[in-house]
């Protein structure tokens, strides 16, 4: 990454941002992201849909969300660890809670593998947004690992730190950019 890419994103007012849309959104004990993420729909007063779908090895989208007038659809593959399909749809969660609207279209690709069944251009034309600057996917990445701070979950499986040592890698995670 660029030095100047990184300073397009400024962390403490999207914590901020993350942290204010998901206040009073009860969190699930223990940690479950279909019950989070009914809640979370509950609260903003819009419901919101999970799919699971196959995704082709060489494309590069990993998960996608459509808005509508009144619901959000919220699709991430299927054929991966359940770490990571809970990662995109906090990815994309991300994405909605920081109001991002894309500055692109769905292209025939995307729109086949999302909708097989429909017409890729009619696709298109409801759900016209879904390529991202970088920078916003920037912003959505950093989203998602607030999401799981706020959540109380770390990103690395099997592996307890005391709060001290958590600390320490939070800090450096803060000041280094790179989030694990």
């Amino acid at each position: 990454m660029r030095p100047t890419e990184r300073s397009t994103v400024d962390r403490r007012v999207l914590r901020g941002r993350i942290a204010e849309a998901i206040d009073g959104v009860e969190i699930p004990r223990p940690f479950e992201i279909g019950e989070f993420v009914r809640r979370l729909g509950k609260h903003r007063g819009r419901q919101i849909h999970l799919f699971a779908v196959e995704l082709p090895t060489a494309n590069d989208v990993r998960g996608l969300w459509l808005a509508t007038g009144t619901e959000d659809f919220i699709f991430h593959e299927l054929g991966t660890s359940r770490l990571h399909q809970e990662n995109t749809i906090l990815h994309e969660v991300a994405h909605m809670l920081l109001d991002h609207r894309g500055n692109g279209h769905l292209d025939e690709a995307q729109a086949r593998v999302f909708f097989p069944d429909l017409d890729p251009q009619a696709v298109r034309d409801v759900f016209g947004r879904s390529a991202y600057s970088r920078v916003l996917e920037q912003e959505a990445e950093f989203g998602a690992a607030v999401l799981w701070d706020l959540i109380g979950r770390r990103l690395v499986p099997n592996r307890e730190l005391d709060p001290a040592s958590a600390a320490v890698v939070d800090r450096f995670d803060e000041v280094l950019g790179e989030v694990r």
